[in-house]
């Protein structure tokens, strides 16, 4: 081994002695670095397992005096067809899928085109069209609803009409609303519901409004936010719902959730 030999004398007076040693500590640490580096790169190859479980949320119970309910209710109205929008009250909205260009003999025999036609609930994070995302969707069929009378051959017959009262039992398809049972992933408890409904007869999707086109100052020019909306509210504690209009108004029971066929330019 070769070294430097150095001899200093001692004469008395104090010294100090220099030695230049590199002691930056930059290496400290980094083996822990990379095992948490290692880590993440194999929780992102094997997909660590999130909580995606579903549970079922229902409607929320109603109270008035001595009244409890949990039934939820939707009216969907058409516009008479012999009415020219130009010319439309807010009474020539109707309940009646007739109106929608069904005839009796093809409601009261489900025929394809009626029952392959379905009302189409879709649920947004915001009202936003630009930017809105669609988390998910119930499908409320023509199979479905309270019946009415109508003459067919000259006799009277039951045939569906678009009027529903959702509930435990009966017509409960529809009735719950199945999401994420965690916030963990997706932390959300308030959506926005629009509706369309699809006619199979003329393979179309109508768009519907919250409240008929007449008692718009201007039929086609309109806050969309406002008008094509209700809200949802999930409530995590219980495990149930309830539906608001966009101004905070509970509508559902008392008020059933009206929505009305939109007319396009």
């Amino acid at each position: 081994m070769t070294v430097n030999k150095y001899r200093f004398s001692n004469n008395g007076i104090e010294r100090k002695l220099q030695i230049p040693i590199e002691i930056t500590w930059d290496m400290e640490g980094r083996t822990d670095s990379i095992d948490v580096y290692e880590q993440e790169v194999v929780e992102q190859i094997v997909n660590p397992p999130e909580d995606f479980e579903v549970t079922r949320f229902e409607h929320q119970l109603w109270t008035s005096g001595t009244t409890q309910r949990y039934d939820i209710n939707y009216d969907f109205y058409f516009l008479s067809s012999n009415v020219d929008i130009s010319a439309a009250t807010s009474n020539d909205w109707v309940i009646d899928y007739e109106d929608e260009g069904f005839s009796v003999l093809e409601m009261y025999y489900y025929s394809n085109a009626f029952k392959n036609s379905f009302f189409k609930i879709d649920f947004y994070d915001t009202t936003n069209a630009e930017t809105q995302k669609n988390y998910f969707t119930i499908i409320l069929p023509t199979q479905q609803g309270e019946m009415m009378t109508k003459s067919l051959n000259s006799k009277n017959v039951e045939v569906r009409k678009p009027k529903y009262n959702l509930d435990y039992v009966g017509d409960k398809e529809g009735f719950f609303v199945y999401w994420l049972k965690s916030r963990d992933y997706i932390n959300l408890d308030e959506f926005y519901m629009s509706c369309k409904f699809f006619n199979a007869k003329s393979g179309q999707f109508i768009r519907m409004t919250n409240e008929p086109q007449s008692n718009f100052g201007d039929k086609y020019n309109f806050q969309k936010s406002q008008k094509f909306y209700y809200k949802l509210i999930l409530d995590y504690d219980n495990y149930d719902y309830r539906v608001e209009t966009v101004g905070g108004t509970r509508v559902g029971i008392q008020t059933p959730i009206n929505f009305y066929e939109y007319i396009n330019p």
